[in-house]
């Protein structure tokens, strides 16, 4: 008896700790740090389930109960956005015209294998590559041009952070700092692939214990990209999972079709149990057929996003 005491007092500390932890992230505070707590909403909601079960092998039901409801309601809430994102997915329907081949990756900017993840990224062959952290490969950009040879992005080493690479020419571009740390962290290119045009976005967002940035940078690429017509592809380092209120608010402005699914990309000793804080969405007549986040990180602490993405037709008005 005193055992199942002692486990049903530990449960109930247990739950109320989460209980705490779910309100941060079902009603969050003005607070730094929220988003990461939001997108670890899920894993949050699983922790919950033991802490249930000793509940109820301990004879506490009306708490287990208790903490059940808790733990569906939070996770029910992370779903809403997720499955509003499959519904813009089935929105874009129409033929297709062209297949892009399209890497993200944050490679790390003190990468000890920058050898090795250039290697990768001229052994994928993409037609778009966007790289974030790039002084990981800085050494290699000239073997990376051999394979994409149009680059936006690091053309001053002390500002080098995200680049785009092309296998075709760029019809526009653009480098935009965000703020408010004005980091050269937003690329905009439209390019022409197998004569299909399509804007193509880089992103690299703060991490979302920097006092509210990420909302900041987020509201400035809004703007940037509010009014650019025609398909649309955004990849890039998010620092937070596509259900956290910040990338949700930014996807629902601008009507953006998610991946399938949300590979996890960090950390990467987590493999597939990690968290997706790496991001792709598309916009207007194009879509995310397959997106894979390949294991091998080439010493990275992100694994790359890896997908296939058909450009249709645009519909009539």
């Amino acid at each position: 008896m005193m055992l199942k005491a002692e486990l049903r007092g530990m449960a109930t500390a247990g739950v109320l700790g989460l209980a705490g932890l779910l309100l941060l992230v079902s009603v969050p505070p003005d607070l730094p740090g929220v988003d990461l707590l939001q997108s670890l909403r899920f894993y949050l909601a699983a922790l919950g389930i033991p802490l249930v079960l000793v509940l109820f092998l301990t004879r506490a039901p009306w708490r287990g109960l208790l903490a059940l409801v808790m733990v569906v309601a939070s996770a029910g809430q992370g779903l809403l956005p997720v499955m509003a994102g499959y519904q813009a997915r089935a929105q874009v329907n129409g033929e297709t015209l062209a297949s892009v081949k399209l890497l993200s990756f944050n490679v790390l900017a003190t990468n000890e294998q920058g050898r090795a993840a250039a290697d990768f990224i001229i052994a994928t062959a993409p037609d778009i590559a966007v790289i974030m952290e790039t002084p990981g490969v800085m050494p290699y950009l000239d073997d990376i041009a051999h394979v994409l040879p149009y680059r936006l992005g690091c053309a001053v080493p002390a500002t080098c952070d995200l680049t785009v690479f092309s296998r075709t020419p760029f019809d526009t571009e653009q480098m935009r700092n965000l703020p408010p740390y004005g980091h050269e962290r937003l690329a905009i290119v439209s390019t022409t692939i197998r004569g299909t045009p399509v804007t193509v976005v880089g992103m690299h967002l703060s991490k979302p214990y920097f006092d509210g940035a990420a909302y900041i940078e987020l509201e400035s690429a809004y703007w940037a990209l509010s009014k650019l017509p025609g398909r649309m592809i955004i990849a890039g380092d998010f620092n937070a999972a596509a259900w956290s209120d910040a990338v949700v608010s930014f996807s629902d402005a601008l009507q953006l079709a998610p991946p399938p699914v949300h590979p996890a990309t960090w950390p990467v000793e987590a493999g597939d149990l990690g968290v997706p804080i790496d991001n792709m969405f598309t916009r207007g007549a194009a879509l995310i057929d397959t997106i894979e986040a390949p294991a091998n990180s080439y010493g990275s602490n992100h694994r790359a996003l890896l997908a296939e993405i058909s450009l249709r037709a645009a519909r009539q008005p």
